[in-house]
């Protein structure tokens, strides 16, 4: 009787362990999908391209982005920008005033950063080798009164586009 236990526990163990692995997660992106992504930005239309990335928050909220990038350089020197920024989902357009600044790069020297006509325009540019339609970013980034123009494309995925 005691092994006819055993066995059955192990059945029933093994059953639920197997039939908790099966997730059937609806597919669907994020409620900033038509706005994130990585992206290579020039700023103030110098030479040299930079990463940027635009990304939704944790609570997939349709109004806030992320946007990051530890790498944007001016002829000030090195740029580390990254928070949450309001967005208008409709006009594909974003913005940010005062915007507390939490990048390891300049966080120590740039404690916030704001952000004015943020717009990203689906298949508004093309890749610069490929000529692949990409969407377009812009925005000015200003940081102690210093507007900085950010404008880029959106990773194609060919290799010949990336800077």
């Amino acid at each position: 009787m005691k092994i006819k236990n055993y066995i059955n526990a192990f059945f029933v163990i093994a059953a639920t362990l197997l039939s908790s692995c099966k997730k059937d997660v609806p597919a669907g992106g994020t409620a900033m999908e038509k706005m994130a992504g990585d992206w290579y930005v020039t700023v103030d239309g110098e030479e040299g391209y930079f990463s940027l990335y635009t990304f939704n928050t944790s609570d997939n909220s349709s109004t806030q982005m992320w946007i990051q990038s530890n790498g944007l350089r001016a002829e000030t020197g090195p740029i580390g920008v990254k928070g949450k920024l309001s967005v208008d989902l409709n006009g594909q357009s974003f913005s940010g005033t005062n915007v507390t600044n939490i990048s390891s790069v300049t966080s120590g020297t740039i404690k916030t950063f704001s952000v004015a006509n943020g717009k990203v325009v689906t298949n508004g540019t093309v890749g610069p080798e490929s000529k692949t339609p990409a969407d377009l970013i812009s925005f000015d980034l200003i940081i102690d009164g210093q507007t900085y123009k950010v404008e880029g494309y959106h990773k194609t995925g060919f290799l010949e586009d990336i800077p």
